[in-house]
């Protein structure tokens, strides 16, 4: 099959002055799946050629001028008879349709196909995938990868929200709970995590970041790279952690704080805190803030009340205290494998309180 004759064949076609062998010549064409996608383009392109403008149809313009031309120098040229100057002119200017035609097919073809390219890529870098949602239950705890080779830790109670695939110049996810992420370095794609109090911006690092809605405060804790922290509600500030290094932002309401950053041991007036990492023990290397990681239950002078938050993700049981009283005694340890019962025995020989366990409901007394 010939590219160019297929041409000539739509010509005839489309203006309507094709013989029944020329439709039967071009459903052969029609055959291969390349002529008939051309063939619809063409023939769309013919039949709302009107409606549209662009560059193209200047290009066109020259051509049919370019043709007028040409025609014009044809008919000053002598010829031997009238029949033949008839014939002449008649072949002429049937030549020149089907040259009309086939310059508007070309260009046509050229600029749906351009136009066509263009849309493809323009739509791999505006492309916005579908959202997923992984969710963690109490008690649980899941490994994910992300489209870019990210690893996501999270812990139990924990959701995101991600693409199926990152698309454009940045990387965006949105996280309720506690996660440690791995990042991908692209420092021309930078990964921003949003939570419902901090924006954090990275290149490629390693960090934990805690958010629970229903604790006092969130926290970034970073244990190699850069980050960026941005707050909702302070967006003009940029804190930049190092590593080692941990935020705590307060989850009270901005006009509860005075609006200040410390840097050295908490205090109650203080919406923002970045201290260093703490270490299990002098001997010991493992971090308290990822301490999760290895399924770890590290608290050091943790108020029971804020305990019990932290053994209910962990264990996916529900306490509750009988006694307000109790929910402020202060626990000092560290619990890797045992069980609820186990732990509830070992924080009695500390302090004094009463416990009842029923199913996944636990009272404390």
């Amino acid at each position: 099959m010939d590219n160019d004759s297929f041409l000539i064949l739509v010509s005839r076609i489309l203006t309507g002055e094709g013989s029944d062998e020329d439709v039967k010549e071009l459903e052969s064409f029609l055959a291969n799946d390349f002529y008939k996608k051309k063939f619809h383009l063409l023939k769309e392109y013919w039949e709302n050629k009107s409606s549209i403008t662009t560059d193209t149809d200047k290009a066109l313009q020259k051509i049919l001028l370019q043709i007028k031309e040409e025609k014009n120098e044809g008919e000053k040229k002598p010829v031997r008879s009238a029949g033949s100057k008839k014939k002449a002119i008649q072949f002429f200017f049937n030549f020149s349709k089907v040259a009309v035609l086939i310059a508007v097919c070309i260009a046509a073809a050229y600029f749906i196909l351009k136009k066509s390219n263009d849309h493809s890529i323009a739509s791999l870098q505006t492309k916005s995938f579908p959202w997923q949602i992984k969710e963690t239950p109490k008690g649980t705890k899941s490994t994910i990868m992300l489209s870019d080779g990210t690893k996501v830790v999270m812990n139990s109670d924990s959701r995101l929200k991600f693409p199926a695939r990152f698309s454009g110049d940045k990387r965006e996810v949105f996280l309720t709970g506690e996660a440690f992420f791995d990042v991908t370095h692209n420092a021309k794609v930078p990964f921003i995590i949003h939570t419902s109090k901090m924006n954090i911006k990275v290149l490629g690092t390693e960090f934990n970041v805690k958010s629970y809605p229903e604790d006092s405060t969130s926290e970034t804790t970073l244990i190699r790279g850069l980050i960026e922290v941005t707050l909702n509600d302070r967006p003009s500030d940029k804190i930049i952690l190092r590593p080692k290094e941990k935020l705590i932002v307060s989850n009270e309401p901005s006009s509860k704080h005075i609006s200040s950053l410390a840097t050295s041991s908490p205090a109650q007036e203080a919406r923002l805190l970045i201290s260093s990492l703490h270490y299990v023990s002098d001997k010991d290397s493992a971090i308290v803030e990822t301490s999760w990681l290895d399924n770890k239950l590290v608290f050091q002078d943790e108020s029971f009340g804020k305990l019990a938050t932290d053994l209910e993700r962990r264990y996916g049981i529900n306490i509750r205290f009988s006694n307000s009283g109790v929910k402020e005694f202060r626990f000092t340890g560290v619990f890797e494998n045992e069980t609820i019962d186990e732990v509830l025995k070992a924080l009695k020989l500390t302090e004094k309180f009463n416990y009842k366990i029923e199913g996944n409901n636990v009272l404390i007394f």
